[in-house]
């Protein structure tokens, strides 16, 4: 008899899962049997997890995606999609939306629309702690569909992170290492600082310009394939650091850089891609850095 019940609740159980997958299979086929597509590279029907280990907890940052009006690279919708976006942020950080509405375009050449969620911690994190973050898109016609997505950002040990933030068929890149130690080390004396010593932040804010030079954050290297991308050097950026350089058909490109991070700061260098339709975004949309950070 017990078995029989359990063997009924297993089947009611199964049904429904069934039911549901039907539905939503029918539904499916039926937009696109309207050319009706409403996809995204990041939100998704079933809504993934995205997790980034290793947040300094200090540094803010940007979860982009596009929203897209299309099956695949050949395949686009007959319409106009206006859509909503939502998210659900914790009580202690600040999030900011670009674009709570918009629309996708039937004419627009890339059938997409980008959408920004910047995020500020309004304290600091501490280790192992786990920020999660969830956001949703709707379609609001002429048909509607529903994408979803969940970031969890879990703290690391205090040190050193880095990311880069990209989006396809963009010619930049950019590559942002963010120091979460809270203290500097003293390599020339100054008062009665000898070299050695470490200087807390706040003590370091306080500082003249000319003792904050006597007292570095910390040592990062970062090398990199001048056939994939090149860094940005508008900035006298290598008047200020230390570069090492590649030679590739006659020309010297750089090819790696070594530079320094000020305690619970971050610093971001620009590089453009060889090829700009490629999305480099690390870690959320690929697992490996085409940028070597050292430190």
């Amino acid at each position: 008899m017990i078995i029989l019940v359990v063997l009924i609740v297993l089947l009611s159980i199964g049904a429904v899962t069934m039911s549901k997958y039907i539905i939503e299979e029918f539904h499916s086929y039926y937009l696109n049997a309207k050319h009706f597509y409403f996809t995204s590279n990041r939100l998704k029907k079933d809504n993934p997890v995205y997790l980034v280990n290793n947040w300094s907890g200090v540094e803010s940052f940007d979860i982009s995606f596009d929203l897209l009006s299309e099956k695949n690279s050949l395949v686009y919708s007959d319409y106009d999609i206006p859509y909503q976006v939502t998210y659900v942020c914790p009580n202690d950080v600040t999030c900011t939306l670009d674009k709570p509405t918009g629309t996708i375009y039937e004419s627009s050449l890339t059938h997409s629309d980008r959408v920004t969620l910047s995020i500020t911690p309004n304290r600091n994190y501490i280790e192992n702690e786990r920020l999660v973050i969830s956001i949703k898109a709707k379609s609001t016609a002429p048909y509607k569909e529903e994408l979803n997505a969940q970031f969890e950002y879990v703290v690391g040990k205090q040190g050193i992170t880095y990311e880069i933030e990209d989006e396809a068929n963009r010619p930049y890149l950019l590559l942002k290492v963010t120091n979460a130690i809270s203290h500097c080390t003293v390599t020339e004396a100054f008062g009665n600082r000898q070299i050695g010593d470490l200087i807390d932040i706040n003590v370091y804010k306080t500082l003249s310009e000319a003792d904050k030079a006597k007292c570095k954050g910390e040592d990062i290297s970062i090398s990199f394939n001048p056939n994939v991308t090149i860094i940005d050097t508008t900035d006298n950026i290598l008047d200020k650091y230390t570069y090492q350089t590649t030679t590739i058909s006659g020309i010297d490109y750089v090819s790696s850089l070594d530079f320094v991070v000020d305690p619970v700061s971050t610093a971001v260098i620009k590089f453009y891609k060889i090829n700009p339709a490629i999305d480099y975004t690390y870690p959320i949309t690929n697992s490996t850095s085409i940028i070597t950070v050292s430190f």
